[in-house]
């Protein structure tokens, strides 16, 4: 039951960090030196804040938070915006780097774990593996989004991987 209740936790953990839509409708391209500071900079604040997981509520609490604190983020030369963008843009691009390959055995394990956890009734199960399957659904659309950003960010990937989506996920 606990590994039960940790697979869990980080299948909600991963569908946070890869299935929150961003906002598209931006006129800032993302620039290589744009790209390594927000890595650089969830490196940096990271401890401090918790693993991180992208949407525009976090984007906006850790610039909020670091504003009030050591101000890394104005420092790199980011506004409040240019932050959520860059940012936004940056983890996108980083999903589209990843190979559809590697993501079908995550969803399968995430389902699978689902399916096999005996304190849910069916209708739970049935109704959790819909969540994902709209969650995957909404990774393929920024997939699609974050492919303008694939060359931009593709030299960053291992740490980015390091960062967000291996701890995550369990795997080093």
């Amino acid at each position: 039951m606990a590994d039960s209740l940790a697979t869990l936790c980080r299948v909600g953990a991963l569908i946070l960090v890869l299935g929150i839509i961003f906002p598209t409708s931006r006129a800032m391209a993302l620039t290589s030196r744009d790209a390594s500071a927000v890595v650089g900079l969830i490196a940096a604040l990271q401890p401090e804040y918790g693993q991180f997981a992208y949407d525009e509520e976090i984007a906006a609490d850790w610039y909020e938070r670091d504003a009030a604190d050591k101000g890394l983020i104005a420092a790199a030369g980011f506004t409040a915006e240019s932050w959520e963008v860059a940012l936004g843009e940056t983890v996108r691009g980083f999903l589209a780097t990843i190979p559809i390959a590697e993501l079908d055995p995550i969803f399968g394990r995430m389902k699978k774990a689902v399916s096999d956890m005996e304190e849910l009734s069916g209708t739970q199960k049935g109704e959790t593996i819909s969540a994902i399957d709209e969650q995957i659904d909404s990774l393929m659309v920024l997939r699609a989004e974050g492919r303008p950003f694939v060359d931009i960010v593709r030299p960053l990937t291992p740490k980015i991987r390091s960062l967000i989506l291996d701890q995550t996920i369990g795997q080093k």
